[in-house]
């Protein structure tokens, strides 16, 4: 081999090993996720336990503890209240009485907040709804403003009978049911017995003290309206924050002189209405045997006419709405 052919093999050699030592480095292998040591789980939250919004209560209870004291005792009487849904188309209210009776009534809210109490006391025989409810007096006196956004106008009532309250006039109102009548428990009796006057005392007792426990409602104005018994025991147990009453067909039914008792509300300062029939037995002699005076004035008609009789919007008579709306104006305002 001449020495240019080994020259020759050399040189290959050389290019031959460079070849073998450089090269493209193989891509790196890929890293591996560990191994999941459980296969993954998806887990669903179940949702709560869908709580419906409580039902709102339609029923208040208020309970007036027991007391020996007579009025004017009423601050002496604890009471619990719970919510009252302000409806004001009334809620249900229950309260209880000196002697443990249960008495049922209605509250109807004002459309104004801390406004005077209408307390409404029913006649012998009678109930709450079929007293007043035909005269539509409750949503007069709660004056919610009725038309559209640009014209407002007061709560009409009674075919119009009933002026307009002012609009920033405005009354809650209570109504219930004396103990044997409507939904009230107790005994219902067929005569005015000595037992049943002392307990419709007893119960006009608790509603005045009902009225000033009220939410939204001001404790300090209350004003008694009554018909035939409800206008005795309105007056006769006008004590602690009793303003004012309208007594009609009064006759000292629950075995209280009423005449002397309305005498005694008057001389307070409250004003008092005795509206009569001339030919309704002793209430015009009941209503006239107090004086006119600055805090008392009866009103008389004609006929025979008797308690609830005058509310029905077809029977009032003309003037009533003007008495009874300078009335309320006069106990709010004095």
């Amino acid at each position: 081999m001449t020495r240019t052919q080994r020259l020759e093999l050399a040189l290959l050699s050389i290019i031959f090993m460079m070849a073998c030592t450089v090269g493209i480095a193989p891509p790196a292998a890929p890293t591996v996720p560990p191994t999941l040591t459980s296969a993954p789980t998806l887990t669903r939250t179940p949702a709560a336990s869908a709580t419906p919004y409580p039902t709102p209560t339609r029923r208040a209870t208020i309970t007036i503890e027991p007391s020996n004291t007579p009025p004017p005792a009423l601050t002496s009487q604890a009471a619990t209240v719970t919510a009252i849904v302000h409806n004001r188309n009334g809620e249900q209210v229950r309260f209880i009485t000196e002697d443990g009776q249960e008495l049922v009534g209605y509250f109807y809210p004002a459309a104004l907040p801390n406004s005077p109490t209408v307390v409404m006391m029913h006649q012998f025989h009678s109930d709450q709804k079929y007293a007043w409810n035909e005269s539509t007096l409750i949503p007069w006196l709660q004056n919610y403003p009725v038309g559209g956004a640009v014209v407002i106008s007061p709560t009409p009532s009674a075919g119009g009978q009933l002026p307009p309250l002012p609009p920033d006039v405005s009354f809650n109102v209570l109504t219930f049911d004396f103990r044997g009548h409507g939904e009230s428990g107790g005994t219902s009796v067929a005569e005015l017995t000595n037992e049943a006057k002392n307990w419709y005392l007893m119960d006009a007792r608790a509603a005045y003290a009902l009225a000033r426990m009220l939410p939204g409602a001001d404790p300090n104005r209350i004003i008694g309206f009554g018909t035939s018994i409800g206008a005795d025991a309105t007056v006769d147990t006008c004590e602690e924050g009793c303003i004012a009453v309208f007594a009609i067909s009064p006759n000292s039914w629950l075995g209280q002189d009423w005449a002397s008792n309305a005498a005694r509300v008057a001389n307070a300062g409250k004003p008092v209405r005795c509206m009569y029939a001339a030919n309704d037995g002793d209430t015009a002699v009941t209503c006239t045997s107090v004086a006119n005076q600055a805090n008392y004035e009866y009103i008389g008609y004609t006929g025979k006419k008797h308690g609830q009789d005058f509310l029905v919007p077809r029977k009032m008579e003309n003037g009533f709405g003007s008495k009874l709306l300078a009335f309320l104006m006069e106990a709010i305002r004095q």
